[in-house]
């Protein structure tokens, strides 16, 4: 694994917190216990973390069996495996994509009225 501090993409991708934690008391607690503890801990960050790119994927437009290939699965064994995590992941980015074009159109209206309001002003001789 590369340097959990640093991004893991030009994509912008940031190692959550808690999973750079957990890497390194992997890696460094003297005591063998808490690292393999730490290490299983991993392992379930690793599984959610893998979800994610694959809603990315799909978001993206991958297909299953481009997905299945690549975590080396089949198709079918790839959608059962990680569909629902998909449909949520894409279900959340076009709420907040929906959230993000209301906003910017009620801020592009706003900034409209703004510009009409300040043109009237200017066009009246003040008395």
């Amino acid at each position: 694994m590369e340097n959990p501090h640093e991004d893991s993409g030009a994509d912008g991708r940031e190692i959550p917190p808690l999973m750079t934690a957990t890497w390194e008391a992997a890696l460094s607690d003297p005591d063998s216990l808490v690292a393999l503890g730490a290490t299983r801990a991993l392992g379930g960050l690793l599984s959610t973390w893998e979800s994610r790119l694959v809603g990315e994927a799909v978001a993206a437009g991958a297909t299953w069996e481009t997905i299945g290939s690549t975590v080396g699965v089949s198709r079918q064994a790839a959608w059962e495996r990680f569909h629902q995590d998909a449909h949520e992941f894409r279900n959340r980015w076009k709420t907040e994509m929906h959230e993000l074009r209301s906003r910017h159109r009620d801020e592009m209206l706003k900034l409209r009225e703004r510009i009409k309001t300040e043109a009237r002003s200017r066009r009246r001789p003040a008395r």
